[in-house]
């Protein structure tokens, strides 16, 4: 009797940590995607013309397709004169709620 409970208690604890493993396996891989669609949209801008800059609200990602679990926005500051900091967000629903990524660079109007 003592064996099945201790058996029990091992199979509980075992697909606990099963689940925390592949829930932390998703968060990473989540994580991974974000930074790109963060880093293909900066490179997006970086190929804009400077007086084309412009902030973007939070919005579902449409491009490149098949991200529709992630937005983003995109918020530009001008802390210099023709200095333009440009912060990329990408969003996502995860297990504890809202996370997000956040990459940022500045481009000079020359």
């Amino acid at each position: 009797m003592l064996a099945l409970v201790l058996f029990a208690g091992a199979g509980v604890a075992g697909g606990e940590l099963l689940q925390r493993a592949q829930a932390a396996s998703n968060d990473g891989e989540n994580v991974l995607v974000a930074t790109y669609l963060a880093q293909r949209r900066l490179e997006e801008l970086r190929n804009t013309a400077y007086a084309s800059l412009a902030s973007e609200s939070k919005a579902a990602i449409s491009s490149p397709t098949g991200f529709s679990q992630f937005s983003r926005a995109v918020t530009l500051t001008t802390p210099y004169t023709n200095l333009k900091q440009v912060v990329v967000t990408v969003y996502w629903t995860a297990a504890g709620g809202e996370t997000n990524v956040s990459l940022q660079t500045c481009r000079s109007n020359n």
